[in-house]
């Protein structure tokens, strides 16, 4: 039966579809940044900046980061807010503060130092032929109205030229200070909260009879779990003498605050630069990453950290019962299970990745010695999102001016298949990483970067650039940096997750909170990932506070996130379930039965093409519907006349 519309119902239709669209058209913005890629994005708001950013944090606002920014004259700090409503940093700071004059700042670090739950201000400065760091504290006090200021410095036992390092080692969700306090250099000594201020006193360390370490200066000592408890232990970067590094490892006891053992020892290859943590091959342990040089040849190393495999499952007998391997494995419910037996591969089982043969350059930059001497790391951050973390890295060309380099980023690769034979690849290491140089990207254009950091700008998922710069020669000095950055607008068809651990929601970030989790690969393969939070504090470690890790492009769940935190004599860590990928989620732990947690779900960017395209088709059905419906309704009608036609001819 042929269907006739009607013109009305056909203008109808047509303007369901046509006048949403138009309207969305004339409503959404366009994109910030139209080109794909990586992009450059300016100054945003720090045009006039010509200091260096030292830290990241949540200081004037609970949802975007604050950049602390040191004065070219290293003379004083201030804050630099971010407005989200025009992408932007705020030129005028928030608050600043200055150190006595003939003092100049070499570090600065921000986190809960008075056990508050707010963020403070630490700053290290020296004077010129000073042989010992001053320590100066500015406690961050909140108004009634919620507005945050700094209240006036207190001065902290001075300690030596090796910048102490912020942990938590009492267990009070909050921060301290290990490091050599001046009046005692050769002994590893606590600042801790204590009435008002911070005190000294010697920390508990039960060792086998190994020499006390004695920090290097400078030094990438780290607080991060290192036996897979999701409790954060201590690796320390000691001076061997003769110009040689070593490490130690301490795994902190859960049952006493304050108290560590000695795990492993070893010694560093010769021209060590400074170390990096991460879980470089996605194996749900931290490794330790970072760049060596020998003659005028560097290298990438990566010490993997061997621990106990994930409990993979097995079909065996008549009926396929599953059981698990006979081995030693960690079960991926029980992921913080701790393995006492960790193996560091360091030595000769050093993965060695020469840098030319990832760029066409045979040097890294390993300090930048222009202005205050700080050490370069290699940066790291998963900026493809798809589990792996990459690497950003400074080279020093052949033949290079004063002061020039070039900046490369490394994707981390599979080993296997094409990648086989290459650098960092062998046999003996299946799972091992390799890297490949992201090519004719803005990056390629870029000379005289002296830092580069990784950083989620506008907290939108994606790990964007911030590079610090040498100004143009005619205006440069010493200390001064031009701020500028490098957005990230690519891999919209990938999945992260981001995590903060606070003592309070408008609190500072807690130090050395680990998270892990086992998620499905494309493959089909369970793999375990873990990530920590404000690992590395000192020599412009530049952290941020949140912990942010690539879940691929599958959109599983998180099955299962066990969030660790620094709390002692506390049961086993959270376990958050079914977590949603896209999404922040923060915890405030508070004790043993206490914590609380939240989660902000991160819209994706094309859910206003599908709200539109999903409204349109359910107006569209309804048209259908009523259409169907009406012209049910006529047929009914036309049956019931011709029945009645039909009784009044059989009458006649």
């Amino acid at each position: 039966m042929r269907v006739e519309l009607p013109p009305l119902l056909l203008l109808l239709l047509l303007l369901l579809v046509v006048a949403p669209s138009a309207h969305a058209w004339r409503l959404w913005t366009a994109k910030r940044f139209a080109e794909e890629g990586l992009v450059r994005a300016g100054a945003l708001g720090l045009d006039d900046v010509r200091g260096q950013v030292a830290a990241w944090s949540y200081f004037s606002s609970t949802r975007f980061l604050d950049a602390w920014i040191v004065d070219a004259q290293r003379q004083s700090v201030s804050v630099h807010a971010w407005d989200h409503a025009h992408f932007r940093f705020n030129a005028t700071p928030v608050t600043r503060v200055s150190v006595p004059d003939g003092l100049h700042i070499v570090d600065a670090m921000v986190a809960d130092y008075t056990h508050d739950g707010h963020a403070d201000l630490l700053v290290m400065a020296e004077g010129p032929a000073s042989t010992t760091l001053s320590l100066y504290l500015w406690a961050a006090v909140v108004a009634h109205d919620g507005t945050t200021t700094l209240a006036p410095p207190i001065t902290l036992p001075a300690s030596t030229r090796a910048h102490p390092l912020t942990i938590d080692a009492t267990g009070a969700l909050a921060a301290d200070l290990l490091g050599h306090v001046a009046s005692d250099p050769t002994t590893l000594t606590l600042w801790h909260a204590a009435q008002g201020t911070l005190v000294t006193e010697p920390l508990a360390m039960h060792g086998d009879g190994t020499p006390p370490c004695q920090l290097a200066h400078p030094h990438s000592s780290a607080h991060v779990d290192m036996n897979g408890d999701c409790l954060a232990d201590l690796f320390l970067v000691c001076d061997a003498g003769r110009g040689r590094l070593s490490y130690q490892v301490w795994t902190a006891r859960r049952d006493a605050p304050r108290t560590y053992d000695l795990a492993r020892v070893g010694d560093l290859p010769p021209g060590t630069g400074a170390l990096s943590f991460a879980d470089m091959n996605r194996d749900g342990t931290i490794d330790v990453v970072f760049p060596a040089c020998e003659r005028d040849r560097c290298y990438i190393h990566i010490a993997y950290n061997e621990q106990m495999p994930l409990c993979a499952p097995e079909r065996r007998g008549v009926w396929g019962a599953r059981n698990a391997s006979a081995e030693r494995c960690r079960d991926a419910a029980q992921l913080c299970t701790p393995d006492d037996a960790f193996v560091l591969r360091d030595g000769a089982d050093l993965v060695r990745i020469p840098i030319d043969a990832l760029t066409s350059d045979r040097r890294l930059l390993l300090v930048d010695d222009i202005g205050a001497s700080q050490p370069v790391p290699l940066r790291v951050g998963d900026y493809n999102l798809d589990g792996y973390p990459d690497l950003a890295v400074l080279t020093v060309p052949r033949g290079a001016a004063p002061g020039e380099t070039r900046l490369h980023l490394l994707e981390s690769r599979p080993c296997g298949g094409a990648s086989g034979a290459a650098a960092g690849c062998a046999p003996s290491g299946p799972e091992h990483r390799t890297f490949a140089r992201v090519r004719r990207s803005v990056l390629d254009r870029e000379a005289y970067v002296r830092s580069v950091a990784f950083i989620d700008l506008d907290e939108d998922g994606t790990l964007d650039l911030m590079l610090q710069s040498l100004p143009p020669a005619t205006t440069r000095a010493s200390a001064a940096r031009v701020v500028s950055f490098v957005r990230n607008n690519d891999f919209h068809d990938a999945f992260f997750l981001k995590t903060l651990s606070q003592r309070r929601a408008d609190g500072s970030a807690l130090l050395g909170a680990s998270y892990k989790f086992a998620v499905l690969d494309p493959n089909g393969v369970r793999r375990a990932q873990q990530v920590a939070q404000q690992a590395q504090t000192v020599y412009g470690a530049l952290p941020t506070p949140y912990a942010f890790f690539g879940l691929g492009r599958t959109n599983n769940y998180v099955e299962s996130l066990f969030v660790g935190s620094t709390l002692r004599r506390a049961p086993a860590p959270l376990v958050l379930e079914g977590v949603v990928p896209n999404s922040e989620v923060r915890v405030y732990p508070n004790g043993a039965d206490t914590w609380r947690r939240e989660l902000f779900l991160h819209p994706a960017d094309w859910i206003p093409y599908v709200t539109l395209a999903l409204g349109t088709l359910l107006a569209l059905l309804a048209a259908i519907i009523y259409m169907l419906d009406r012209h049910e309704k006529h047929e009914d009608e036309r049956e019931r006349r011709r029945a009645v036609h039909a009784i009044n001819f059989d009458a006649l």
